[in-house]
């Protein structure tokens, strides 16, 4: 048995690679980039959206790891039918892959967005995997997202393909791209250049540090894993404005905010539990946010 994953030379899938081959796993990357963090493993350029080519590559047994997708939320507002084209249907073409080669699994990365925004009409509650999706999504990536995982459920109850679903937080740490939050609030405080806050800075997200979500990730070739759906989260909702805190600790110097009306659709944050990955996988994030973050500046202010 060999392990694909496609999307495997980004941000999350290259982590995830090298937990794989650390836990000794035969590992396939398949993307339109080769790998650049120095994975020693095979490697097939492709498109998710060409199931011909990824049904060649893969032999019944194998399971299939999905990371590749639109991440940019950005982007998605911005060009909605090209994103959802290499998010929603790319999974498509996927388990159609997986179903014509017989794979074991396809195990997808989707993210928290699923479980839209809360009301403020409406009491908080701690959000776990039995928890609706959105009903009004508000967002296309969210929507996107939602019918990424019901693809999985369809192929699994019409055609047997089983599949994990892993709800990401929001990551952070090394490799991350350069327009994501944390690397451009770093190099704005270090340029002493304004952070443009969309909205009161409240909102709230569960980062995750990419190293314990890349463990989370390979802890989901379990048996157990199979046909379920897990949160992979941090412990705690850190704002918007506790972002922007623990970076002026960390690198001892002050930003300039400004602060702009907020983003149509911007997800406001919900409390979402992970406990069933540690109840079912053995898995939660090794580090707490700050001590992440440290790791993480001190690289990024080697490498950047």
């Amino acid at each position: 048995m060999k392990i694909i994953v496609a999307g495997g030379s980004g941000f999350i899938g290259s982590h995830i690679v090298d937990v794989l081959q650390e836990q000794g796993q035969e590992v396939l990357i398949y993307d339109l980039e080769a790998p650049r963090y120095g994975q020693a493993c095979a490697f097939v350029r492709g498109d998710t959206r060409d199931v011909d080519r990824m049904a060649q590559i893969m032999k019944p047994g194998d399971i299939v790891y999905l990371i590749a997708a639109e991440a940019n939320v950005n982007r998605f507002f911005e060009s909605p039918r090209f994103s959802n084209d290499i998010t929603a249907n790319a999974t498509l073409a996927v388990l159609e892959a997986a179903r014509r080669a017989s794979v074991s699994r396809v195990i997808l990365a989707s993210t928290e967005w699923v479980y839209g925004s809360l009301p403020e009409t409406v009491e908080e509650s701690i959000i776990t995997e039995d928890t609706h999706y959105a009903q009004n999504p508000d967002h296309l990536y969210t929507s996107s997202k939602i019918a990424s995982e019901l693809f999985c459920k369809n192929y699994r109850e019409l055609y047997g393909v089983n599949y994990t679903i892993m709800r990401y937080g929001i990551p952070f740490g090394e490799r991350a791209r350069p327009e994501t939050v944390t690397p451009i609030f770093i190099r704005r405080i270090i340029r002493s250049e304004p952070i443009t806050i969309h909205g009161d800075g409240s909102q709230s997200r569960q980062f995750i540090y990419v190293k314990d979500l890349a463990k989370g990730n390979a802890a989901c070739l379990s048996t157990a894993a199979e046909n379920q759906i897990f949160n992979l989260n941090g412990t705690k909702r850190v704002s918007v404005l506790q972002i922007v805190k623990t970076l002026e600790e960390i690198l001892g110097k002050k930003a300039t905010l400004n602060f702009v009306e907020d983003r149509k659709g911007n997800f406001k944050g919900r409390f979402i539990s992970s406990e069933k990955a540690g109840v079912l996988l053995g898995w939660s994030p090794a580090l707490e946010y700050e001590e992440a973050m440290k790791m993480y500046v001190e690289w990024f202010l080697k490498n950047d």
